[in-house]
């Protein structure tokens, strides 16, 4: 008995050990990467590939399907390159965005797991005919902003990227469309980036150093999503080398504040008949602040369900104290900006967003494409969309909402008559109606009319209804309405089948926005297909090996009608690309 006993307390002991000694290493998602970086991809690739298997779509089938007679299609051959590279394309794919710090350019990185580690460098001596170096503990090859490092189990990519060379050429096009070819900013460039350095340091990550161990990062492993995405809006915003002055000095410490521990982060799921992402919005100290203080509520369904039609195509709704967008502009100090624009009208800030509540929706509905004579030439038609749609906003303090209305900058557009603030010049075919409850505009004055009236209902999907109900901020879009309204000689340079597998697959389209719970908000997105039967990651892939297949053959049939003795290869190019469009099985 009592030598049981022991065994049962050293298995305990054991455990205990292994446990303890889990948890104090670094978490291999994402381990290789800095805590600095400013975004994250990553791809789970076991996942991925299992629901495509499942189906029948195999790497192999992927490849029969995109070849052509002539191997030399580059994606056939990347995907040959990919299985036969020693990459484990069964391991979780890492692509990251790290800025630059003192003064640094900064760098894209990805990361993958090796299952031959042979096999790949024999691979990557073949592909870079480059030598092969040997790091601390890892090989690499370099070339000019770039290098490939690998050990036994990794590979990480390291491609250097200089942010300001955007900034730069944007004021060189501005400036050079008048031709001043001395118009390039002679700003001094970051220094560039030590490629062995960087993979070294990468390799070594410590473990407070890794993006593993930070908490908006841990939740969104745990969503186990097929794709999913991590953003830091503190990187994000610090990404831009450029040294600000004054007012914009002024700004960046204060916009610092608002942006210090605000992540958003999405994973995305590839289900039967959806795609369904979970998005969360992490709110750094000073914006919780203001969050709590100005808390959202749950949009008015009535704004929505008053809009008289059968035919709802779309609507956005939401519902947010405008006065928080004032404590916002206070924290980064531009309130006294806007209240000097505001002074000639005798108005200020906290008068306009007492004034208006962001209860606000927009509804749209009858989506059509007409014909009408050019304005150019009466003898040609063209096509022009037409769509019905409502614009309402409540407002918000009474007082604060006349004081605006009758501000220099507002009295001259209206006159008020009773309750009513009319427009003082036509506003064209929008009928607009403001009170002192409401701002309306719609497309045209009966619907305007019979909105406001709230007699008739709108005909609204459960999905729809769905997307809105209980939440702050909600959307929907009826894809398939848009989709089926478009005339057939729009589509005319498609083939039939094309065109039809585009109508049949995508259905409608929604979000939808929780309260903020005090330390984050979450958010879903959904993108539904007509078929709720097949996983949506398939048809995807399907409808891409038809466009892939119909790509190849124009480009055959092109090379045949303008290549001379190409005629006879290219024609049998077609002949194979056009078996390649039959579904995989």
């Amino acid at each position: 008995m009592k030598r049981m006993i022991s065994r049962t307390l050293l298995v305990f002991s054991g455990a205990a050990v292994l446990l303890l000694s889990a948890c104090s290493k670094t978490p291999e998602q994402g381990k290789h990467i800095p805590k600095t970086a400013a975004l994250v991809l990553g791809i789970n690739s076991a996942q991925v590939q299992d629901k495509l298997v499942k189906e029948g779509v195999t790497v192999d089938k992927l490849f029969d399907a995109v070849q052509t007679k002539d191997t030399s299609s580059s994606l056939g051959k990347a995907l040959r390159d990919a299985e036969n590279s020693g990459i484990d394309l069964k391991g979780d794919v890492f692509v990251a965005m790290v800025p630059g710090e003192a003064g640094n350019k900064g760098y894209f990185m990805a990361s993958a797991k090796l299952k031959d580690v042979a096999k790949f460098e024999a691979f990557v001596k073949e592909k870079s005919k480059k030598e092969v170096k040997a790091g601390t503990d890892f090989k690499y090859v370099e070339d000019e902003g770039a290098i490939v490092g690998f050990d036994k189990e990794t590979i990480i990519g390291v491609f250097a990227f200089d942010p300001s060379d955007l900034d730069r050429q944007s004021a060189y096009d501005e400036m050079g469309a008048f031709g001043d070819s001395t118009a390039a900013p002679a700003a001094a460039a970051p220094k560039a980036v030590n490629n062995v350095e960087t993979l070294n340091k990468l390799f070594h990550l410590k473990k407070d150093e890794s993006i593993a161990t930070v908490e908006s990062f841990k939740d969104v492993q745990k969503e186990k999503g097929d794709v999913f995405f991590w953003m830091s809006s503190e990187q994000i915003y610090a990404f831009n080398p450029g040294t600000p002055s004054g007012m914009a000095a002024l700004m960046t410490g204060n916009i610092k504040k608002l942006t210090e521990g605000a992540f958003t982060t999405a994973a995305a799921h590839f289900e039967s008949g959806k795609i369904k992402v979970n998005s969360t919005s992490y709110a750094g100290k000073e914006m919780t602040d203001i969050m709590k203080k100005y808390p959202m509520e749950k949009v008015n369904m009535e704004m929505i369900e008053n809009y008289p039609s059968d035919n709802i195509l779309g609507f956005a709704v939401m519902n947010f104290d405008l006065r928080m967008v004032g404590e916002i502009l206070k924290l980064v100090g531009m309130d006294g900006l806007v209240n000097m624009g505001l002074a000639e009208a005798q108005l200020t800030l906290d008068d306009v967003l007492k004034a208006f509540k962001g209860e606000i929706a927009i509804i749209g509905s009858d989506f059509t494409v007409k014909s009408q004579p050019s304005a150019w030439d009466s003898t040609v038609t063209t096509e022009k969309p037409d769509v019905k749609f409502v614009f309402n906003m409540k407002v918000g303090d009474k007082a604060a909402f006349e004081k605006v209305m009758s501000s220099k900058m507002i009295a001259p557009m209206f006159s008020k008559q009773g309750d009513q603030y009319v427009p003082q010049q036509p506003m064209g075919e929008v009928a607009i109606s403001i009170n002192d409850k409401r701002i309306l505009a719609a497309s045209d004055e009966a619907l305007l009319t019979a909105y406001e009236a709230g007699k008739s209902k709108a005909k609204l999907e459960e999905v729809a209804v769905n997307a809105a109900k209980g939440s702050v901020l909600g959307m929907y879009l009826d894809i398939e309405k848009i989709v089926n309204n478009i005339p057939e000689k729009e589509m005319k340079e498609l083939p039939d089948s094309i065109s039809n597998d585009l109508k049949g697959l995508l259905k409608n389209f929604t979000v939808s926005s929780e309260p903020f719970n005090g330390k984050n908000q979450k958010s879903v997105l959904e993108l539904n297909f007509k078929n709720e039967s097949q996983n949506t990651l398939v048809q995807l892939v399907n409808f891409t090996k038809k466009m892939w297949a119909y790509y190849e053959a124009k480009k055959a049939e092109d090379e045949a009608k303008w290549g001379g003795d190409m005629v006879t290869d290219s024609a049998a190019a077609v002949v194979d690309t056009a078996a390649a469009v039959a579904p995989v099985q």
